[in-house]
């Protein structure tokens, strides 16, 4: 849905970093998969799309206080839609040559109780390290040349506790670390699937 403001980045509070980042078990850091598109917990490691560690936050009051942070950003671009619950929290790192080629992150099934994942989030934790840009794809593919057509938004590097803020149908990219390790906090935040209304085709048919 391309109306309003098409993402946002914002700052987020000191506290709610280090309140996240508390949960996280750097010895228990595990290799990135890639899910198959649909709603199951099974996914694959696949090289080609992404190579990178990570690991999951599941404290709720810490998701409750994402989902709330969430819900305003929504509000404030006026997209207005309908979020009522979070996933967990993932915190990932990046080292040289590391990436997540292009994907989105709304699945192409409906979750078990009628939830999708409508905006997402990545959070620039740290700017020492070089590459890694996060590429977002705001613009129409009949535009062939991507940078002057500003079909991409490209972030090198955002302030440190910077958030992007997104909805989850949008293409978006990380390109590989050159150097040093790209660390970041990524969410994505559920409501119901969205409703459409369709219209009686026939009278427009008939006079």
């Amino acid at each position: 849905m391309r109306y309003a403001q098409l993402y946002a980045q914002c700052k987020i509070p000191t506290d709610l970093i280090k309140d996240t980042l508390s949960f996280v078990d750097l010895d228990k850091m595990q290799e990135a998969t890639v899910a198959t598109g649909k709603t199951t917990e099974v996914a694959e490691v696949n090289h080609n799309s992404r190579n990178a560690n990570v690991a999951f936050i599941q404290d709720n009051t810490i998701m409750k206080r994402w989902l709330a942070v969430a819900k305003i950003v929504n509000k404030d671009l006026g997209w207005d839609f309908e979020l009522d619950a979070i996933e967990q929290i993932q915190y990932g790192e990046y080292n040289k040559d590391q990436y997540f080629g292009w994907h989105i992150d709304q699945h192409t099934e409906v979750y078990g109780d009628g939830r999708v994942r409508k905006c997402s989030f990545s959070v620039f934790l740290n700017d020492d390290y070089e590459g890694g840009e996060f590429d977002l794809e705001i613009g129409s593919p009949r535009q062939e040349d991507s940078v002057s057509n500003n079909r991409l938004q490209t972030f090198a590097k955002l302030p440190v506790n910077q958030m992007l803020f997104f909805q989850s149908d949008f293409w978006h990219q990380v390109r590989p670390v050159t150097k040093g390790v790209r660390k970041s906090l990524v969410g994505w935040v559920l409501g119901p699937k969205f409703k459409w209304k369709y219209l009686r085709l026939m009278k427009y048919i008939w006079p």
